[in-house]
């Protein structure tokens, strides 16, 4: 039995220097040996009292709803009836009773999150675990994406609620080897990271962005970070040579 603790967050900004949570949001989702035995066994979603002057930029709102009134607006009924701290409570004490932390966008959710519960054993949703998902095929790789070519309806999305139930929805499209699943996207977690320089001359600038490679203008030079597990795979699929740094 392997348990999972499938979360997301929204905050009031993308830099987790200068933005802080204003929401929080878990599921705790069983793997039992059989699909009957697997799925979501408790769940809970607060907002997050914030500073009155931390802001809630406008593109954070846009995207998310979450006004700079509700989220001050949340310190007062907090302190009143202590709803706030409980959820809180539960939410860490889930996390620890979990094998891995499982969320879509884990490197963006484990720093805002790095406070209040453990940062091992985190697994990505999105570069972790292998869906079957076709990514080149269909662009860029978002979970709306993701839980549409699943199967999945889609109501409401973007509050951290509402894409963690989206998450754990796509977990049960995979119930019949979502063990061995799990296991294999452990190992490429913890799988490092290279960073692997494109050798190509500026005639040949193209070929490397086609392969992902982002040009680095202070040292001139085509990066793209690849696992180590995928990295001899990655390599034969180039038709120009690479340095690892």
């Amino acid at each position: 039995m392997t348990m999972l603790f499938v979360v997301d967050t929204e905050t009031t900004g993308l830099s987790a220097e200068i933005a802080q949570l204003c929401e929080i949001s878990g599921t705790l989702y069983r793997i039992g040996s059989t699909k009957e035995t697997t799925g979501m066994i408790a769940s809970v979603s607060t907002l997050m009292p914030v500073r009155e002057d931390v802001l809630v930029t406008k593109e954070s709102e846009a995207i998310n709803g979450i006004s700079q009134e509700l989220t001050t607006s949340v310190c007062g009924y907090a302190k009143e009836y202590g709803y706030h701290k409980n959820a809180v409570d539960l939410f860490i004490e889930m996390a620890n009773s979990a094998d891995y932390m499982f969320a879509f966008n884990a490197e963006f959710d484990k720093a805002f999150l790095k406070t209040l519960i453990r940062t091992d054993n985190w697994i990505c949703a999105m570069q972790d675990f292998d869906w079957g998902y076709p990514k080149k095929a269909h662009g860029n790789y978002k979970l709306i994406d993701l839980a549409l070519w699943l199967g999945v309806g889609i109501s409401t999305v973007h509050r951290a609620g509402d894409d963690v139930r989206l998450l754990v929805e796509c977990l049960n499209r995979c119930k019949d080897n979502l063990g061995e699943l799990i296991d294999r996207a452990a190992i490429r977690a913890n799988s490092p990271i290279l960073e692997v320089h494109a050798l190509v001359s500026y005639a040949d600038r193209e070929l490397a962005k086609t392969a992902g490679f982002i040009w680095e203008p202070y040292q001139k030079i085509w990066l793209k970070q690849v696992k180590k597990c995928d990295f001899q795979e990655f390599v034969q699929t180039l038709n120009f040579e690479v340095e690892v740094f």
